[in-house]
């Protein structure tokens, strides 16, 4: 899949989140959280052993979970979950050789993942959770 290919995914996920929010958007709603964005992670078991290439990610994001033993969604979630007050973006950030912009990425594209395989009827009332948890 190339790099536009990736963009377009992106926008009709976005397009379909939009659907579910009244009076805001995704773009809104991520924009005004930049540094902390809040989102449960309601991964089935099977979903939690999908290598992490289902999230489409970047080679380089790719390259970088893979240097950190970071193979399945489950290795993933379990390592960025966070305890206190740290988040799982500073969890990220710990990750050898892994910087800002690419930790972005993984929780951003986590995120669009986790809405594309929730049942159809869940997507409302997940994304009104999102946008309660991040606009306070």
């Amino acid at each position: 899949m190339t790099e536009k290919d990736g963009k377009i995914i992106n926008e009709k996920v976005i397009r379909e989140m939009n659907r579910y929010l009244e009076g805001t958007t995704v773009e809104e709603v991520l924009l005004k959280n930049r540094k902390l964005f809040h989102f449960h992670v309601l991964f089935t078991n099977e979903q939690m052993e999908q290598g992490v290439d289902v999230l489409d990610l970047s080679q380089r994001a790719y390259n970088c979970l893979r240097r950190n033993n970071i193979y399945t969604l489950g290795d993933l979630v379990n390592g960025v979950k966070t305890n206190g007050e740290e988040t799982s973006k500073r969890r990220l950030l710990k990750f050898r050789n892994l910087g800002r912009k690419t930790s972005e990425e993984i929780l951003l594209k986590m995120f669009y993942y986790q809405f594309i395989v929730l049942p159809e009827k869940r997507k409302n009332e997940y994304m009104k959770e999102v946008v309660l948890s991040n606009c306070r």
